[in-house]
């Protein structure tokens, strides 16, 4: 059976990706501001980016794509990528509140519009990721089913722990080091439980954190002699371990619920 245009299966390709991005940033009217003309980029450059109150050490727009090693002229990597996208989708608000799109609306470019609203999210999610908001700050964060399992049932320190192992910005070991320290703090809160739900994952979680660098130096064989990137293996072992702990623990007491339920 033939596909419809809706059913097509597009891979994500970087760099084509970035040199649509591009075009979009340099369509020479996308918008009149101040009885001016403005390209996306000139209007970021010069009239939004020094509103952004998180810009950090980033003198403007141009500034930033250097900083990040943005150059749309040469091939770029996902992680310098989602950088450019994530910055956007934190400038536009801002854009949008000064164009006052309602009282100038014939005025402004709907590709341009439309791009922003509606292809970057969308582009996001096909790369597997996912917007969130924290602190009113716009975060892109690998997509994971297994967080989104248990966000609902920790407290909120943890939600930001779990969706920060995630982070873009944490694609480190020790990013990753620290957020497992604290997780495991999580745990260590409610120590027996946790043992009592499932001792086999519990102490398998405990040998990571406390074997592997995480909590104490590495001291002992063979752990000792892993490589960095084998380090970085059993953490990503040992965050879905905690999710897996946290979520059973959840289980248990529904069905706890469902047995008091039914002997009534």
């Amino acid at each position: 059976m033939r596909k419809s245009i809706f059913d097509l299966e597009i891979r994500v390709d970087i760099n084509k990706e970035l040199d649509n991005l591009h075009n979009i940033l340099t369509d020479s009217s996308a918008f009149f501001f101040k009885s001016n003309y403005y390209t996306l980029y000139g209007l970021l450059n010069r009239e939004v980016f020094p509103l952004w109150k998180d810009k950090g050490l980033f003198v403007d727009f141009t500034d930033f794509l250097d900083k990040i090693g943005i150059d749309f002229d040469e091939e770029c990597d996902e992680e310098s990528f989602l950088y450019l996208i994530e910055a956007l989708i934190n400038l536009w608000p801002i854009a949008i509140e000064i164009l006052d799109f309602d009282r100038h609306g014939d005025i402004f470019s709907t590709r341009v519009i439309s791009y922003m609203d509606n292809y970057i999210p969308k582009l996001v999610e096909k790369m597997n990721y996912t917007i969130v908001t924290k602190n009113k700050k716009k975060i892109i964060t690998k997509r994971d089913s297994d967080v989104d399992s248990i966000i609902d049932i920790v407290p909120d320190n943890c939600v930001d722990l779990l969706l920060e192992y995630n982070d873009i910005r944490n694609n480190n070991m020790k990013s990753k080091m620290e957020i497992l320290k604290n997780l495991d703090k999580f745990i260590e809160e409610d120590k027996r439980t946790f043992k009592s739900i499932n001792a086999e994952t519990y102490n398998s979680i405990q040998t990571i954190v406390n074997k592997m660098g995480i909590n104490h130096p590495l001291e002992e064989e063979p752990f000792k002699s892993f490589s960095k990137e084998e380090l970085v293996s059993w953490y990503d072992k040992c965050f879905k371990l905690m999710i897996h702990l946290i979520r059973q623990k959840e289980i248990n007491e529904i069905n706890k619920v469902r047995k008091e339920l039914v002997s009534e």
